[in-house]
Protein backbone atom coordinates (compact mmCIF):
# COMPACT_ATOMS: atom_id res chain seq x y z
CA UNK A 1 0.00 0.00 0.00
CA UNK A 2 3.06 2.03 0.11
CA UNK A 3 2.58 5.02 -2.63
CA UNK A 4 -0.72 5.50 -2.37
CA UNK A 5 -1.71 8.83 -2.83
CA UNK A 6 -3.54 11.80 -0.46
CA UNK A 7 -6.79 11.65 -2.39
CA UNK A 8 -6.69 8.10 -1.83
CA UNK A 9 -6.75 8.32 2.22
CA UNK A 10 -9.32 10.94 1.31
CA UNK A 11 -11.91 9.12 -0.58
CA UNK A 12 -11.45 6.37 2.15
CA UNK A 13 -12.08 9.36 4.49
CA UNK A 14 -15.35 10.62 2.62
CA UNK A 15 -16.55 6.96 2.58
CA UNK A 16 -16.73 6.54 6.03
CA UNK A 17 -18.07 10.19 6.66
CA UNK A 18 -21.14 8.93 4.96
CA UNK A 19 -22.04 6.68 7.49
CA UNK A 20 -23.26 9.69 9.66
CA UNK A 21 -25.75 10.75 6.85
CA UNK A 22 -28.81 11.36 8.67
CA UNK A 23 -27.67 11.23 12.38
CA UNK A 24 -24.95 14.42 13.11
CA UNK A 25 -27.29 17.41 12.06
CA UNK A 26 -27.01 19.94 13.09
CA UNK A 27 -22.57 19.13 12.81
CA UNK A 28 -21.58 18.06 9.86
CA UNK A 29 -20.62 14.47 8.18
CA UNK A 30 -16.88 14.45 9.14
CA UNK A 31 -14.74 11.24 8.04
CA UNK A 32 -10.95 10.53 9.85
CA UNK A 33 -8.42 7.94 8.53
CA UNK A 34 -4.67 7.89 10.21
CA UNK A 35 -2.20 6.16 8.12
CA UNK A 36 1.27 5.00 9.10
CA UNK A 37 3.85 3.95 5.97
CA UNK A 38 0.77 3.38 3.86
CA UNK A 39 -1.27 1.35 5.63
CA UNK A 40 -4.16 2.37 8.19
CA UNK A 41 -3.92 2.13 11.36
CA UNK A 42 -7.09 3.73 12.72
CA UNK A 43 -10.49 5.62 11.42
CA UNK A 44 -13.70 6.82 12.33
CA UNK A 45 -16.48 9.39 11.49
CA UNK A 46 -18.91 11.40 13.43
CA UNK A 47 -21.77 9.40 14.14
CA UNK A 48 -24.18 11.00 16.02
CA UNK A 49 -24.65 14.88 17.19
CA UNK A 50 -23.33 15.17 20.35
CA UNK A 51 -20.74 12.22 20.55
CA UNK A 52 -17.57 11.69 19.47
CA UNK A 53 -16.19 13.89 16.11
CA UNK A 54 -14.48 11.66 13.45
CA UNK A 55 -10.89 12.25 14.78
CA UNK A 56 -11.84 10.81 18.34
CA UNK A 57 -13.24 7.82 17.00
CA UNK A 58 -10.08 7.18 14.29
CA UNK A 59 -7.55 8.15 17.67
CA UNK A 60 -9.43 5.48 19.85
CA UNK A 61 -9.53 3.16 17.22
CA UNK A 62 -5.86 3.10 16.15
CA UNK A 63 -3.98 -0.25 16.35
CA UNK A 64 -0.54 1.45 17.29
CA UNK A 65 0.38 4.54 18.71
CA UNK A 66 -0.50 7.64 16.05
CA UNK A 67 2.33 9.63 16.66
CA UNK A 68 4.50 10.66 13.79
CA UNK A 69 1.67 9.78 11.42
CA UNK A 70 -0.39 11.69 8.64
CA UNK A 71 -4.47 12.22 9.55
CA UNK A 72 -6.62 12.34 6.63
CA UNK A 73 -9.73 14.68 7.69
CA UNK A 74 -12.66 15.77 5.30
CA UNK A 75 -13.18 18.80 7.40
CA UNK A 76 -10.54 20.75 8.84
CA UNK A 77 -10.98 19.84 13.29
CA UNK A 78 -12.92 21.98 15.54
CA UNK A 79 -11.02 24.59 17.21
CA UNK A 80 -13.80 25.46 19.88
CA UNK A 81 -15.52 24.01 22.94
CA UNK A 82 -19.60 22.68 22.13
CA UNK A 83 -20.98 19.34 23.56
CA UNK A 84 -17.52 18.24 22.73
CA UNK A 85 -13.75 19.32 23.29
CA UNK A 86 -11.66 20.90 20.71
CA UNK A 87 -11.09 18.29 18.25
CA UNK A 88 -7.44 20.30 16.77
CA UNK A 89 -6.31 19.65 20.15
CA UNK A 90 -6.84 15.86 20.90
CA UNK A 91 -4.89 15.84 16.71
CA UNK A 92 -1.98 17.98 18.30
CA UNK A 93 -1.64 15.62 21.47
CA UNK A 94 -1.36 12.55 19.02
CA UNK A 95 1.90 14.60 17.81
CA UNK A 96 1.13 13.35 14.32
CA UNK A 97 3.66 13.91 11.55
CA UNK A 98 1.14 15.83 9.26
CA UNK A 99 -2.47 16.43 8.99
CA UNK A 100 -4.54 16.68 5.20
CA UNK A 101 -7.71 18.56 5.52
CA UNK A 102 -10.50 18.43 2.82
CA UNK A 103 -11.72 21.47 3.06
CA UNK A 104 -12.05 24.42 5.94
CA UNK A 105 -15.53 24.36 8.02
CA UNK A 106 -17.25 27.73 7.52
CA UNK A 107 -18.35 27.82 10.96
CA UNK A 108 -17.26 31.39 12.49
CA UNK A 109 -15.96 29.67 15.09
CA UNK A 110 -13.68 27.56 13.22
CA UNK A 111 -13.05 28.87 9.56
CA UNK A 112 -9.65 28.57 9.23
CA UNK A 113 -8.47 28.21 13.44
CA UNK A 114 -8.02 24.45 13.87
CA UNK A 115 -5.65 24.87 10.57
CA UNK A 116 -3.75 27.79 11.52
CA UNK A 117 -3.31 26.21 15.30
CA UNK A 118 -2.36 23.10 13.63
CA UNK A 119 0.37 24.88 11.31
CA UNK A 120 1.50 27.05 14.61
CA UNK A 121 2.04 23.48 16.14
CA UNK A 122 4.53 23.03 13.82
CA UNK A 123 2.11 20.36 12.49
CA UNK A 124 2.56 19.60 8.32
CA UNK A 125 -0.59 20.43 7.29
CA UNK A 126 -2.07 20.27 3.19
CA UNK A 127 -5.80 21.86 2.75
CA UNK A 128 -8.19 21.43 -0.36
CA UNK A 129 -7.85 17.66 -1.09
CA UNK A 130 -10.84 16.54 -2.71
CA UNK A 131 -11.83 19.73 -1.90
CA UNK A 132 -15.03 19.63 -4.11
CA UNK A 133 -16.24 16.21 -2.92
CA UNK A 134 -15.82 17.33 1.27
CA UNK A 135 -18.14 20.54 0.42
CA UNK A 136 -20.24 18.73 -1.07
CA UNK A 137 -20.83 16.06 1.43
CA UNK A 138 -21.86 18.57 3.39
CA UNK A 139 -23.92 21.12 1.06
CA UNK A 140 -26.51 21.01 3.89
CA UNK A 141 -24.15 22.34 6.39
CA UNK A 142 -22.32 24.75 4.28
CA UNK A 143 -25.67 26.66 3.19
CA UNK A 144 -27.37 26.79 6.90
CA UNK A 145 -24.04 27.95 8.19
CA UNK A 146 -23.39 30.15 5.14
CA UNK A 147 -26.74 31.46 4.77
CA UNK A 148 -28.67 30.81 7.82
CA UNK A 149 -30.92 29.21 5.75
CA UNK A 150 -32.37 25.32 5.27
CA UNK A 151 -31.34 23.07 2.10
CA UNK A 152 -34.54 22.66 0.35
CA UNK A 153 -35.04 19.76 -1.90
CA UNK A 154 -38.11 19.65 -3.73
CA UNK A 155 -39.33 15.94 -4.41
CA UNK A 156 -42.15 15.66 -6.79
CA UNK A 157 -44.26 12.72 -8.87
CA UNK A 158 -47.03 12.63 -11.04
CA UNK A 159 -48.63 10.33 -13.61
CA UNK A 160 -48.28 10.36 -16.72
CA UNK A 161 -51.32 12.03 -18.02
CA UNK A 162 -49.93 14.82 -14.92
CA UNK A 163 -52.41 13.66 -12.04
CA UNK A 164 -50.71 12.61 -8.32
CA UNK A 165 -52.82 9.56 -8.53
CA UNK A 166 -55.19 7.79 -11.30
CA UNK A 167 -58.57 8.54 -12.16
CA UNK A 168 -60.25 5.55 -9.85
CA UNK A 169 -58.16 6.49 -7.15
CA UNK A 170 -56.75 2.82 -6.60
CA UNK A 171 -53.22 3.77 -7.14
CA UNK A 172 -51.16 3.11 -4.40
CA UNK A 173 -47.75 3.75 -6.39
CA UNK A 174 -47.38 6.25 -8.94
CA UNK A 175 -43.27 6.40 -9.07
CA UNK A 176 -40.87 3.43 -9.29
CA UNK A 177 -39.45 1.39 -6.72
CA UNK A 178 -35.54 3.44 -7.10
CA UNK A 179 -37.48 6.52 -6.88
CA UNK A 180 -39.35 5.54 -4.06
CA UNK A 181 -35.91 4.17 -2.21
CA UNK A 182 -33.90 7.78 -3.83
CA UNK A 183 -36.72 9.87 -2.00
CA UNK A 184 -36.19 7.73 1.65
CA UNK A 185 -32.85 8.30 1.05
CA UNK A 186 -32.99 11.91 0.69
CA UNK A 187 -35.59 11.96 3.62
CA UNK A 188 -33.07 10.61 5.61
CA UNK A 189 -30.50 12.95 5.04
CA UNK A 190 -33.30 16.20 5.98
CA UNK A 191 -33.98 17.95 9.26
CA UNK A 192 -38.22 18.57 8.31
CA UNK A 193 -40.23 17.28 5.58
CA UNK A 194 -43.55 18.83 4.76
CA UNK A 195 -45.62 17.00 2.93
Amino acid sequence: MIGLTDEYYMRRALRLARKGAGKTSPNPLVGAVIVREGTIIGEGCHRRCGENHAEINAIESATETVAGATFYITLEPCSHHGRTPPCVDAVIACRPGRVVVGTTDPNPLVSGRGIEILRQSGIETRVGVLEEACREINEVFFKYIQTGLPYVTLKFAQTLDGRIATASGDSRWISSNPSRKYAHRLRSLHDAILV
